[in-house]
């Protein structure tokens, strides 16, 4: 009896994960990303990230998203050139600024 509850201890137990932190495949994944993006659009993002150290949540821009699911849907919509569009409209500098509050 005790050898059947240790291993549903052992099987139904779960590690706590914090969705706000990247894991290794995810943060490599957005390193990539980044790194393909034009690089005057990820510099003009650095800059708005470190000089003001807003946070995406305090304005309620997140809409709940954690910084996983964000990272993860703007590396998805990621265009062969490196760039992100919506609509016709570029939204590079916007989708690396996301990025980077990710890997905060």
């Amino acid at each position: 009896m005790i050898k059947a509850f240790i291993i549903a201890v052992v099987i139904y137990a779960q590690p706590l994960v914090d969705e706000d932190v990247l894991e290794p495949s995810v943060r490599n994944e957005v390193d990539r990303a980044l790194s393909l993006a034009p690089s005057n659009e990820v510099a003009k993002a650095h800059a708005l990230s470190k000089g003001s150290r807003l946070s995406f949540e305090v304005f309620g821009l997140t809409n709940g998203v954690s910084r996983t699911d964000a990272a993860i849907k703007v590396v998805s919509s990621q265009k062969s050139d490196g760039r992100w569009f919506s609509g016709t409209n570029d939204v590079s500098a916007a989708a690396s600024a996301i990025l980077i509050w990710s890997l905060e």
